[in-house]
């Protein structure tokens, strides 16, 4: 699990999920500027970690070619306090949920899937920003139970907090799931999962007054802090890691991660691993349900998942709506035992983002 060092970089790539963006193709950039704001709750915004020119933008992604070396100025984060810090630090680029009414805070530093060791390797290996992070967040949302939660017999550094050990089986380690295991309450009200990797941006944050410019990842079992925007190919070529004809470079592990559109695809702030699955065989396809009800039986949260996909198959959003689609916490068990090979958990991603659209345009009508 050692660190490598952060690469340099000639070429950014940030990818834009419900982001504005405020530059046009060639202007120039400072490292550390802000490219596009983020519309939706809680999601900070986009910054290049490179200083250069702006050589395309569209509605998924902008395009920075590196040139120079300027970077911006620092904030002073000292003197700011409560929701000033809260916006500041959105501007900054650090995902956090809205800091109202929070009871319960869980600091989840379980890794979600086999294979992903981010949060154990940063919890074992970079003790000042998170512990910037952790007394910052603390301040932030005033709970009256801040905890950490490891896996069972995790060895850690005294970080001064709380700790509730994980089991070890999946997804035990997902957010609903350790947040049931702290509150023994499925979907607990005023409580908030928060994921190590934003405690550790906001560490990081905190103790440069730079924007996210960074952010940890899993490549070949052991941990990279790599620039926002670095393209995936190169994030496994650092690590000496070739693709081949007919491999799927994945943002994330292999049961809950998002293939790459292209190699030059950059990584963002939510993925905690970039995956090479060699040749995946057999591949997802869009073939019908043969309704042996396999993802059902697997389903943790319960739910049908046949139904669900189904509906979101033939853009029935509502009817996925009504079948609780919101209530999946994605652990992808549906897809990888399905017999017939359907995307599943895409699926699934697509209805519950159609169900954030419509809700944002009813918003905005309002």
């Amino acid at each position: 699990m050692t660190m490598q060092a952060t690469p340099s970089l000639d070429l950014a790539e940030l990818t834009l999920r419900r982001h504005c963006p405020l530059v046009t193709c060639g202007q120039s950039v400072l490292r550390g500027e802000r490219l596009a704001t983020a519309s939706a709750p809680g999601a900070g915004d986009i910054h290049t970690p490179i200083a250069g020119v702006v050589t395309h933008v569209d509605a998924y992604r902008i395009r920075v070619e590196a040139r120079g070396h300027d970077e911006v100025e620092p904030v002073d984060l000292a003197a700011l306090s409560g929701k000033a810090l809260y916006d500041k630090l959105l501007e900054l680029g650090v995902d956090l949920p809205p800091a109202d009414a929070v009871d319960t805070l869980i600091v989840n530093g379980v890794d979600a899937e086999q294979g992903v060791l981010t949060r154990a390797s940063l919890l074992a290996s970079t003790p000042e920003p998170l512990e910037h992070g952790l007394k910052t967040i603390h301040a932030l949302y005033k709970p009256r139970l801040t905890t950490l939660a490891v896996l069972k017999g995790a060895s850690i550094p005294d970080y001064d907090i709380q700790l509730t050990e994980i089991d070890h089986n999946y997804p035990a380690g997902l957010d609903p799931l350790v947040a049931l295991a702290v509150t023994g309450i499925e979907a607990p009200d005023h409580t908030e999962v928060i994921g190590l990797e934003t405690v550790y941006h906001l560490g990081r944050v905190m103790r440069t007054g730079l924007p996210v410019l960074e952010t940890p990842v899993t490549v070949d079992g052991k941990l990279a802090i790599v620039p926002v925007g670095m393209p995936v190919s190169r994030v496994l070529g650092e690590a000496g890691i070739v693709p081949a004809e007919g491999d799927r470079i994945v943002l994330g592990g292999f049961l809950r991660g998002e293939a790459a559109a292209l190699p030059t695809q950059g990584v963002d702030r939510s993925a905690v691993a970039v995956t090479l699955v060699r040749n995946p065989a057999p591949v997802a396809e869009d073939v019908a349900c043969v309704g042996c009800g396999e993802c059902v039986r697997r389903c943790p949260a319960r739910l049908d998942p046949s139904m669900i996909t189904s509906y979101a198959e033939f853009g029935l959003y509502d009817k996925a709506a009504q079948a609780h689609v919101e209530v999946c916490f994605e652990c992808g068990l549906c897809g990888f035992f399905c017999l017939a090979h359907r995307p599943m958990l895409q699926y699934i991603r697509l209805a519950k983002s159609e169900l954030a659209r419509a809700r944002s345009r009813e918003e905005v009508a309002l």
